[in-house]
């Protein structure tokens, strides 16, 4: 799942040269829910949930990176990134020093949230999906990969009955199967006509 959102580099370079758009608010979200599931497997002393987000982390890590290479402007990537890694580290400094093991729980209820906010993400770009009857914002090998890691990971919480593992995974199918609709229903081909006929001279922005 993580490896397959390098694909965003091909889109960045892309963008680069045309100056179109290209959504920075999922991978954002990306890294902030891998640091914080990598703490939650440290805590549950889970090696394979320890493992796959330490290479989320540094895969999104990367992949901002690559933002803030390829923006117009490094200043407002670098704010975003600064405000997203002060999130995760107050998050993780906090769940450290608590002593109240309810703690725990609502710390592993935050990581539920953001699984769930990092797969609902791209459907922050609904509204013009369904305006311009466009899905060319949502990458399609990342979302079919996005739900199959989805269905996994729900199958791996059911079989350690983890219901912090559970229910978001099972809930993040369930979007991302919705993404996969609005994408065989409207398709890409209409940005790409309009690449065409306009040269590529959209303004490139990195949307938090």
């Amino acid at each position: 799942m993580f490896v397959s959102q390098l694909s965003i580099i091909t889109e960045l370079r892309r963008a680069s040269k045309s100056h179109s758009s290209v959504p920075m608010l999922q991978f954002l979200v990306s890294f902030l829910s891998s640091v914080l599931w990598l703490k939650y497997g440290l805590i549950k002393a889970d090696a394979t949930i320890t493992f796959v987000n330490s290479l989320g982390t540094l895969i999104a890590a990367y992949i901002l990176g690559c933002f803030w290479y390829y923006a117009p402007s490094r200043a407002s990537v670098e704010t975003r990134v600064l405000a997203t890694a002060l999130t995760a580290l107050v998050l993780v400094t906090l769940v450290d020093r608590a002593t109240d093991p309810a703690a725990v729980d609502a710390f592993s209820l935050v990581c539920c949230l953001m699984t769930l906010v990092f797969l609902g993400s791209p459907l922050s770009q609904i509204g013009s999906v369904v305006r311009l009857r466009d899905a060319s914002v949502l990458l399609p090998s990342v979302t079919v990969l996005a739900f199959t890691n989805n269905v996994l990971w729900t199958v791996y919480g059911y079989l350690h009955n983890d219901p912090y593992m559970l229910f978001p995974n099972s809930i993040g199918a369930g979007l991302c199967a919705g993404q996969l609709a609005l994408i065989a229903y409207y398709g890409r081909a209409a940005a790409q006509a309009a690449h065409t006929h306009t040269g590529g001279t959209l303004e490139m922005t990195t949307v938090a």
